[in-house]
C-alpha cells in the first residue's frame, strides 16, 4: 500500500527541482531511502531468502525494476540534446566527452562517496539510484538478515551522523553523500524488525493523512533554510515521520479497489523521478519558454501545462516500459517461489 505515497513523493521531488519549492523534495529524496530499506529487507526475508538463487533472481529484479526505463530516458535525453542543442537545461546536463564519463551515465553508477557530484549526468536525479544500489548490495548480502545485525547498523548510522556534525559539519555529508544514505536506510530495516515484533492492529485512513501532511508542513514550513540551525532538527523530525507513516500504510487494510488504484498510481512514481528534466527540456522547447536566460526553472503559473506533459510522458513510459518489464518480473518471481 506504498504506491500513491511514492507517487506523492517523486512529484515533491519535482516541485523542488523544476518550481524550486525548498526543502520538500530533499526531505522526500530521504523518505524513499527509508522506504527502500523497509521492502528491500522484507522481501529478501519473505520473497528471495540469502541463498546464491535467492541474491541472484533479487538482483535480476532490481536490475528489470531500475535499468530499463533508465535507459528510455536517458536515450529520449540524448535525442532531446540533439533536436534542441541550445535550450537552457540542468547545468550537469549535457553530453559526456570521456568514455568513463559515458560508462557511467549508462551504468547510472557514479564513482564519489557523494554522487551528485559527479557530471556530466544526463539523467540528473540519478546520482540517487547510485546510493540506492549501494544499500542494496548490503542488503542483499545480509546487512539487516538478523535483528542483531540491523541494530548495530544503526547505531553506525547515527554515529557517522554524530561524527560529521562533530569533525565535518557539511549538509551534504549528511543528505547526498553516500554514506549519509545509511541512516535512513538503516531505519527502514529496523522497521521491519519492529513490525515483525509487533505490528500495527488498526489504522485508519485519516491518520495515515494526517501524518504525511505533518511531513509536508515540517519540510516547507520548519526546514534548516527557514530557520536556520534550529531547523536542523526538522530534518530528524521527518526521518521519524517516515519511519511512522510507512509502519502505517503497511499494517494499513485498503479494499481492493483502493489496492488497485494505489498498485497503478504507484507506477508513475519512477518514471517521473527519472523523466522531470527531459520533460522539461520538451517543454521549454516546445513553448519556447525562458529561452534566453540562465534559469532553468519554471514559475508557478507554469504548474499545470508542465504536469499535464510529464503526466503524459510517464502514461508511454508506464505502458510501453513499466508494464511489459513488470509481467517478466512476476513470471520471473513465481518461477522462483516455485522451485523454493
Amino acid at each position: 500500500m506504498f504506491g500513491i505515497l511514492r507517487t506523492l513523493l517523486a512529484v515533491n521531488v519535482v516541485l523542488l527541482h523544476v518550481f524550486n519549492v525548498p526543502a520538500l523534495g530533499n526531505y522526500s529524496v530521504s523518505f524513499f531511502f527509508v522506504l527502500s530499506g523497509f521492502l528491500m529487507t522484507y522481501i529478501m526475508h519473505h520473497s528471495y531468502g540469502y541463498d546464491f538463487k535467492g541474491v541472484k533472481i533479487f538482483w535480476l529484479n532490481r536490475f528489470l525494476r531500475l535499468y530499463p526505463l533508465y535507459w528510455c530516458v536517458l536515450i529520449c535525453t540524448i535525442l532531446c540534446l540533439i533536436t534542441f542543442p541550445k535550450i537552457t537545461r540542468h547545468p550537469h546536463l549535457y553530453f559526456p566527452v570521456t568514455f568513463p564519463d559515458w560508462l557511467y551515465n549508462i551504468a547510472m553508477v557514479y564513482p564519489n562517496q557523494v554522487p551528485h557530484h559527479i557530471k556530466p549526468r544526463l539523467v540528473p536525479p540519478s546520482w540517487a539510484l547510485t546510493n540506492e544500489i549501494v544499500y542494496y548490495l548490503l542488503i542483499s548480502i545480509g546487512i539487516s538478515k538478523t535483528r542483531r545485525r540491523t541494530f548495530i547498523w544503526l547505531i553506525l548510522s547515527v554515529g557517522y551522523y554524530m561524527f560529521t556534525y562533530l569533525f565535518y559539519d557539511i549538509p551534504t555529508y549528511r543528505y547526498s553523500a553516500i554514506w549519509a544514505s545509511s541512516l535512513p536506510f538503516a531505519l527502514g530495516a529496523a522497521l521491519y524488525w519492529i513490525n515483525r515484533i509487533k505490528p500495527l492492529k488498526r489504522v485508519n485512513l485519516f491518520s495515515v493523512i494526517g501524518v504525511y501532511g505533518l511531513f509536508v508542513s515540517n519540510a516547507l514550513f520548519f526546514n534548516k533554510q527557514n530557520l536556520g540551525v534550529y531547523g536542523e532538527a526538522s530534518i530528524y523530525i521527518n526521518l521519524v515521520l517516515a519511519v511512522l507513516l510507512i509502519y502505517m500504510l503497511f499494517n494499513f487494510k485498503s479494499k481492493n479497489l483502493l489496492k488497485h488504484w494505489d498498485n497503478y498510481v504507484g507506477r508513475y512514481s519512477y518514471p517521473i523521478y527519472l523523466a522531470h528534466y527531459l520533460v522539461l527540456i520538451f517543454y521549454s522547447a516546445i513553448f519556447f519558454f525562458d529561452k534566453n536566460t540562465s534559469n532553468f526553472k519554471l514559475p508557478y503559473n507554469k504548474l499545470f501545462p508542465y504536469f499535464l506533459c510529464l503526466v503524459l510522458v510517464c502514461f508511454l513510459l508506464v505502458h510501453l516500459i513499466d508494464k511489459p518489464v513488470d509481467n517478466i518480473k512476476s513470471k520471473m518471481k513465481r518461477q522462483h517461489l516455485k522451485i523454493k
